[in-house]
C-alpha cells in the first residue's frame, strides 16, 4: 500500500514540476518588448490609426495585453492594443496583414509566429456575400525584428 502512494506522489511531484518549468517559459517569453520595422506601400489604417505609406518602426510591450507603439520617421505616431493572441507552434514568414477592400487598407494581424505568436486586431468587415466582401484581398507586408 506504501509503495503505491510513494509512487502516485512521485508522480504527481514530477508532473507539477514539469508544469511549472513549462509554464515559467512561457511567462518569460510573454515580458518584455519587441522592436521591429516594416514598410508600407500605400496608406494603411490600423485599428484608429492612418498611417501614410512610408517606413516605420514598432515597439511592443508584451504581457497581458499586447501594447505596440508606432514609429515614424523618428517619432511615435500612435499606439494599438490587442488581448487577441494565439501562441502558435508553426514558423513561418513575420509580418502584417493588410486586408484590402473598397474601404480601405486595414491591418488585421501582426505575426510574430516565429517568436509563437500571432496578435489579431479588429477589422470592420463588409457584409457577407456583398460586392466590397468578394473583393476583399490580403497582403502581407514583411516585418523585421531589431534588437
Amino acid at each position: 500500500m506504501k509503495s503505491i502512494w510513494k509512487s502516485t506522489l512521485l508522480k504527481f511531484a514530477m508532473g507539477s514540476l514539469l508544469a511549472v518549468c513549462c509554464n515559467t517559459g512561457v511567462a518569460s517569453a510573454q515580458n518584455g518588448t519587441v522592436n521591429g520595422t516594416f514598410t508600407l506601400p500605400y496608406e494603411t489604417h490600423w485599428q484608429r490609426l492612418t498611417l501614410p505609406a512610408g517606413e516605420y518602426t514598432f515597439v511592443m510591450n508584451r504581457g497581458p495585453a499586447q501594447l505596440v507603439r508606432i514609429l515614424h520617421e523618428g517619432k511615435a505616431v500612435g499606439y494599438v492594443a490587442t488581448r487577441v493572441v494565439d501562441y502558435v507552434l508553426e514558423s513561418r514568414p513575420m509580418s502584417l496583414t493588410i486586408a484590402r477592400n473598397e474601404a480601405g487598407n486595414t491591418v488585421r494581424d501582426l505575426d510574430l509566429s516565429t517568436m509563437g505568436e500571432v496578435l489579431h486586431f479588429p477589422v470592420s468587415k463588409p457584409p457577407r456575400g456583398s460586392a466590397a466582401a468578394e473583393r476583399e484581398s490580403i497582403q502581407l507586408v514583411p516585418i523585421t525584428i531589431t534588437g
